[in-house]
């Protein structure tokens, strides 16, 4: 049956992915867009801790740190939805937009009692805003339109290794691609010639990451966790077209008047930066966890000649290092509770806070929220399947220095299925 249902969802979701609006947010036309990989629902709910495996009962894969699925023992199949609402603030304007998408899917499984694998799919960035801004300061006031749409998606691959009962490690692969568009319209206020920014990329290449964990029973049913990952800085391809030109409207006619540059690239090259994390929990089994981690990105290090001879987009622009720091925590009240389901249900919550990866109009781009998430036990009580439900509140920049405040809610849906698939079945 639930094999069924697995090849069902795969097909719904596939059909999905390819028209999902990810994103509106005009901080995401900087860089390759706002980053999205690591959508796990369960971690979600616990500030995005994703070095961890946080399940309690060790039956959730884990994407971000290969390593953390020491104790996965049976397949896996996750199906993740994500939706957003948010509010932006500009000086004294507001806006509201919201946006919803698969943001994972994914099935692993145990391959020997010491290894694990797995493979997947996530949206990795995304482009989407539209923004018109009107230059009244200056001798010759302007008119902008911005837009974008687009992204890059990942699928990827994991394998893990218990190299002692207390140490393993795991090695993961990611394909990026995806198309990013990018369009700015300028013209003078009150009159009709209108120049044409456009800019088409096609992103594809690999990224690699490494990880470990150290699991240790402290007593009898205590546990300390520390887990760290490396993600590989790389080159991806990014070939491009660049076009730049003007025209004019006749009525609701467009005239071309001219083209004032073409540019198209074929072996242009994006450098993703190396990333680093490390977590640390301790808790009890089956009863709570308090984790803490910390993420670090050398985003300094980034470059894209996509976009090197397009200074609108660029001026003011300066990408930083970033980082995030989290804290998480879960409780269950009585796991093995026949009296009162919500006394099985896994009660999540988590802070977090993000120095962001670029500076615009001379500031940083900063994320700060609060997250609570709950894992709801279903099917059979010995498989550990899961609905997880996220929520998450947050606020992204400023209103000050010219730049757009988010307040935004999040909501996330997650179905873990587990079953015992590629084993062979014994008759007694």
């Amino acid at each position: 049956m639930k094999k069924w249902i697995f090849s069902s969802l795969s097909l719904l979701a596939l059909t999905a992915i390819q028209a999902q609006t990810l994103s509106t947010s005009p901080y995401s036309a900087y860089g390759i867009g706002k980053g999205l990989f690591d959508n796990n629902t369960e971690q979600g709910g616990m500030g995005d801790i994703s070095t961890l495996n946080l399940n309690p009962y060790g039956q959730s894969a884990n994407f971000y740190n290969p390593a953390a699925n020491q104790s996965l023992r049976m397949t896996t199949f996750n199906i993740s939805l994500r939706g957003d609402d948010t509010q932006y603030k500009y000086n004294q304007n507001k806006e509201k937009s919201g946006t919803a998408y698969i943001s994972n899917l994914s099935l692993a499984f145990p391959v020997s009692p010491k290894s694990r694998a797995g493979f997947g799919y996530q949206p990795y960035s995304t482009t989407g805003f539209d923004v018109i801004k009107v230059d009244s300061t200056s001798t010759t006031p302007l008119n902008a339109q911005y837009q974008g749409e687009g992204g890059i998606n990942s699928v990827h691959a994991f394998y893990s290794y218990n190299v002692t009962p207390e140490i393993s490690v795991g090695a993961r692969a990611n394909f990026l691609f995806g198309d990013q568009n990018k369009n700015e319209k300028i013209s003078v206020q009150g009159g009709s010639l209108i120049t044409d920014y456009d800019t088409k990329t096609s992103y594809s290449g690999y990224q690699f990451a490494i990880g470990t964990v150290y699991n240790k029973r402290i007593g009898d049913n205590h546990r300390l966790n520390i887990g760290a990952t490396y993600t590989l800085g790389t080159k991806i391809k990014s070939q491009f077209t660049y076009y730049v030109s003007t025209y004019n409207y006749n009525g609701p006619t467009m005239i071309a008047l001219d083209t004032i540059s073409y540019i198209h690239n074929k072996n242009a090259k994006t450098q993703l930066p190396n990333e680093f994390s490390f977590a640390a929990s301790y808790g009890k089994d089956l009863k709570w966890n308090v984790a803490a981690e910390i993420k670090y990105a050398m985003w300094s290090d980034y470059s894209n000649p996509v976009y090197e001879s397009n200074t609108s987009l660029t001026s003011n622009l300066q990408f930083k290092d970033s980082y995030r720091a989290a804290l998480g925590a879960y409780y269950i009240p009585n796991f093995n509770s026949y009296k009162s389901y919500l006394d099985r249900v896994i009660y999540r919550g988590g802070i977090y806070y993000e120095r962001g990866n670029f500076n615009l109009n001379y500031h940083q781009i900063n994320n700060y929220g609060a997250t609570l998430g709950f894992g709801l036990p279903v099917g059979k009580t010995n498989d550990a399947s899961m609905l997880n439900i996220a929520l998450e509140y947050g606020k992204k920049g400023s209103t000050k220095h010219q730049l757009v405040q988010e307040n935004y809610i999040g909501f996330r849906l997650g179905f873990d299925f587990n079953d015992i698939w590629f084993r062979k079945r014994v008759i007694d």
